[in-house]
């Protein structure tokens, strides 16, 4: 683990608390594995919270599988830091709370920054991922689950976003650019997206490559083909183009499926 600013030392000054429902491999590196139940993410945090916030009376002594005692010991690293952060993955919104887990793993965080610099960040699944959040967020005001049918930008996650709306089986046509839905998205998502044309623009063969309609390779960003990045702390990095493909940038390959739309658009209405 790299030296910083607060840390001259690397790892000796640094504490990793891992909380999960199962041992990992980064558990299994952490000074403190806190294992709790399958979907008690939201008790957990809210625990915390309290311990944080001075209420250790109201906390009892067992909370989602974890006992007071662990519970105070990781509340007391994290006062005892000087910069502390709090990363979370992607399991946390899919278990009971869904969103409401971030929203009070937000409040947690607040509660430990009133004993010191505190932040929260989450840790994204994959390469560039932060890149459509932060152009989304250009264009319409909001990062993701954005509904733009009423003709300006509607953000309501837990309705809007896509797996929702394949759930309530709303849409009768997919398209997906480099993600891989068959991969992880919920079952009743998968079994609507079987039923409904789905077209793919990807520079690998997937899961969702299997049931998809129309495939359409890409080159891939930053090897193939030149543009910005986002890492996961939302730095932009510039990439150059490093080898040629017979493929086309995913840029490119939209503008020309929004020509043809606006062509026959216009024919039309003609």
């Amino acid at each position: 683990i790299s030296k910083g600013y607060w840390t001259a030392e690397g790892k000796k000054d640094k504490k990793l608390i891992v909380v999960d429902v199962r041992e990992t491999k980064t558990a299994k590196v952490a000074d403190v594995f806190i294992r709790i139940e399958q979907g008690k993410d939201f008790l957990v945090f809210s625990a915390l919270r309290a311990l944080l916030l001075g209420y250790e009376d109201v906390v009892p002594e067992e909370v989602g599988g974890v006992s007071k005692k662990d519970l105070l010991e990781a509340v007391r690293l994290m006062k005892e830091a000087k910069f502390g952060i709090t990363f979370f993955g992607m399991g946390v919104t899919q278990s009971t709370g869904r969103h409401n887990n971030i929203v009070n793993a937000i409040q947690m965080t607040r509660a430990a920054h009133t004993h010191t610099k505190f932040s929260i960040m989450p840790m994204r699944g994959h390469y560039n991922v932060n890149g459509f959040n932060q152009v989304c967020t250009w264009e319409t005001g909001y990062p993701f689950s954005v509904d733009l049918s009423r003709g300006y930008a509607w953000y309501n996650p837990g309705e809007t976003s896509s797996t929702d709306l394949l759930v309530r089986r709303e849409c009768d046509a997919a398209l997906f650019i480099a993600t891989d839905p068959g991969a992880h998205f919920p079952g009743e998502s998968i079994r609507h997206l079987a039923k409904i044309p789905v077209i793919q623009i990807d520079p690998f063969a997937n899961p969702t490559t299997e049931f998809a309609d129309v495939v359409i390779p890409a080159a891939i960003s930053g090897i193939e083909s030149e543009g910005s990045v986002y890492r996961m702390d939302n730095i932009p990095i510039r990439l150059r183009k490093v080898v040629d493909t017979e493929y086309l940038p995913d840029e490119e390959i939209l503008e020309k499926i929004l020509e043809e739309v606006r062509a026959i658009r216009e024919k039309e209405g003609e």
